[in-house]
């Protein structure tokens, strides 16, 4: 692969996951140095989580050459104490703020790789009928690009470009999209999502389909395919495949867990704790 490091977004709900996810880049993606962002908001039920997770990671692999990061490094990331998923997907379209180097495969934490992986076409699904959430993102995609056609290949297919939870990214590819949109709105790009996400005008989801759902996905890819001087091909079927599942891990047995991994009570109990106060 032609990248410069590797990405890890993490989060407690992939405090086990995220072992699996490296042991995966481990065995297909070995060699390359990682960067790991760490969701550190929202943690009361869970207030040595970072120390946890950093120590958890680097006992499991000593030979990796990782580094850590946490999503307050980000200024203005204090504003975003509240809606995991907002926050979560913002900080990737500032990713070349948190690491070095310019070309980066970047990976949520519950994805497990099951082959190499490969980065030369964009992988997605394809819907011929639109849902809430793939209308919503095409609201979010025109607005933010102020385009009229926020979409790929053609307006009667509904390509997700975020069914797949990993993806190439350049530090250019990011700077032109943020540069792109904060000279159409005379605001920058973090300061223009708080706005509508404090009004409503921006959401998790909407079955009446009516209002702007968040894909940084979505809005990378059709940047990319738009107005990005390398734009990538768009396939129909995955070009690695993988293993994905966004049920958090604990809702999951923790005897599962443990046929795979190292599992102490303590990390255990603190993420049922977690999860009593999350979904």
């Amino acid at each position: 692969m032609n990248i410069d490091r590797i990405v890890l977004t993490t989060f407690p709900g992939y405090f086990f996951s995220q072992i699996r996810c490296l042991h995966s880049i481990q065995q297909y993606a070995a060699g390359f140095p990682i960067d790991i962002i760490i969701d550190d908001f929202d943690i009361q039920h869970w207030p040595t989580y970072v120390t946890d997770c950093e120590l958890y990671i680097t006992q499991c692999f000593p030979e990796m050459d990782i580094t850590f990061h946490q999503f307050s490094d980000f200024v203005g990331q204090s504003r975003l104490r509240n809606g995991g998923w907002f926050r979560q997907q913002l900080v990737k379209l500032y990713l070349d703020q948190f690491v070095t180097g310019d070309r980066w495969l970047l990976v949520d934490a519950d994805v497990v790789f099951t082959q190499d992986i490969r980065l030369d076409t964009i992988s997605a699904t394809v819907n011929n009928l639109p849902d809430p959430i793939t209308v919503g993102n095409r609201l979010y995609v025109e607005f933010m690009l102020g385009t009229d056609q926020p979409w790929v290949v053609n307006k009667d297919e509904y390509w997700c470009l975020s069914s797949v939870p990993f993806r190439l990214l350049q530090r250019d590819l990011l700077q032109g999209l943020r540069t792109h949109v904060e000279s159409l709105y005379g605001k920058l790009l973090f300061d223009l999502h708080i706005e509508l996400f404090e009004t409503n005008r921006l959401v998790a989801f909407d079955p009446e389909s009516q209002t702007m759902i968040m894909s940084e996905f979505q809005l990378i890819e059709v940047f990319r395919h738009r107005y990005y001087h390398t734009p990538l091909p768009i396939g129909r079927t995955c070009s690695s495949s993988f293993e994905h599942s966004s049920i958090k891990d604990w809702n999951t047995a923790r005897i599962w867990f443990e046929q795979q991994l190292p599992v102490s009570e303590q990390h255990w109990k603190s993420l049922e704790n977690f999860g009593k106060y999350h979904v």
